[in-house]
């Protein structure tokens, strides 16, 4: 009927202005390299979910978890600011957030702080501001607050991501999407490196990356994600 329509100048006419229209505005997007509309995307059939965003550093500003929360997902929020978890607080008040790192040690340990609020404060980049903090497993924590399912990971610790997820139970909680910061920009490092290898083992595929991030999801959905993903 389309074909039909358009051969018609008149509804040419409209029809053409209106492709233009809705084409008129870009996808808004808060990630660096907007990861988080592929995230939006995954779980565009998930009405409900729970998230856990290890490095959250700002409820809004660079999120990838913000468009969940704000429908009606919830989730656990972690990082080495105490700023950074004020905001989230105020702003996610339905959320758990936590100040601490998450590494594969329990106890106290120290991270350099570059700033107050800031996407550098790293328990490996070594500068002169040595801050004490609680350390976390993430299954000691996860096991803390009685959280026994994870639909979506994010990880983002520069340089601390492996560590993470070292000792995570993947067969426990099983996220069906895990993004996480692998600042290699040559995809052949990556897929030779100890997180592609050890998230490939444990039933994830890489399935893109953008920038720094890459994106794995649960090796049940393969078959889905054309489905999953289309617009």
């Amino acid at each position: 009927m389309k074909k039909d329509l358009i051969k018609n100048s008149f509804f040419y006419y409209f029809y053409k202005r209106l492709k233009i229209f809705k084409n008129s505005f870009k996808n808004s997007h808060l990630g660096e390299y907007g990861e988080d509309i592929f995230i939006r995307r995954f779980f565009k059939e998930f009405k409900k979910g729970f998230y856990v965003d290890i490095g959250c550093y700002h409820p809004i500003k660079g999120s990838l978890t913000n468009y969940l929360y704000k429908n009606g997902w919830s989730g656990l929020n972690v990082d080495l600011s105490q700023i950074s978890i004020d905001l989230f607080n105020i702003s996610r008040p339905n959320d758990i957030n936590v100040r601490g790192a998450i590494s594969n040690t329990n106890g106290k340990t120290h991270y350099y702080e570059n700033g107050l609020i800031n996407q550098q404060n790293s328990l490996t980049n070594i500068n002169e501001n040595k801050v004490e903090i609680e350390s976390y497993k993430l299954d000691t924590l996860l096991q803390k607050y009685n959280i026994e399912k994870i639909d979506y990971l994010n990880v983002d610790v520069e340089g601390n991501e492996f560590n993470v997820i070292s000792d995570f139970s993947f067969s426990k909680f099983q996220p069906k999407l895990i993004s996480i910061e692998d600042n290699i920009y040559d995809i052949k490092e990556t897929l030779n490196s100890n997180i592609h290898e050890l998230l490939v083992k444990s039933g994830y595929f890489l399935a893109s990356k953008y920038g720094v991030t890459c994106l794995y999801i649960d090796l049940q959905f393969k078959d889905k994600v054309n489905k999953i993903m289309s617009v």
